[in-house]
């Protein structure tokens, strides 16, 4: 099973927009990164997403990109939430599956699955960066790629 954490794209300023939906800039590099994930013919089974605009606009432009049916805004998925009960979901599933959200939530989430303290910061998560974990028959995780939009220009 592959699980790919993905930060969302740049966001307004909360003062331009109370919502902080993505900005221009935000947008193109989302849609960058998947334009490649769809070319090298990943496919997603299933999105996980907060509730935040910014969040579910990066989704979106990634479940198109790939051809993702399945969109789902999952509660549990906010940046200071305890990674305890999505851990919990992903351990129980087979099926590949990406969840978008924010920070400091991805990189704990990462931490705890490749079995490293909390605090470490195995991924950057620069904005709209995407890292992709597998799970082995052992039920262990390893790391096996991450890409940002700047190493795609």
């Amino acid at each position: 099973m592959r699980l790919y954490l993905m930060r969302h794209g740049e966001p307004q300023a909360k003062k331009k927009d109370p919502e902080r939906r993505l900005t221009r800039r935000g947008r193109l590099d989302v849609a960058t990164i998947g334009r490649f994930l769809g070319q090298n013919g990943l496919t997603i089974p299933e999105i996980w997403h907060s509730e935040k605009a910014r969040v579910r606009e990066t989704a979106e432009i990634i479940a198109q990109a790939v051809g993702t049916a399945r969109l789902l805004e999952k509660p549990g998925l906010a940046p200071n939430d305890p990674v305890g009960p999505i851990r919990g979901d992903i351990n129980l599933r087979q099926e590949d599956v990406m969840l978008v959200g924010h920070l400091p939530f991805l990189s704990r989430l990462a931490n705890q699955l490749l079995g490293g303290p909390i605090e470490t910061q195995v991924f950057r998560f620069r904005e709209g960066e995407i890292g992709c974990l597998e799970r082995n028959g052992e039920g262990t995780w390893q790391v096996l790629f991450t890409i940002y939009p700047g190493l795609l220009e």
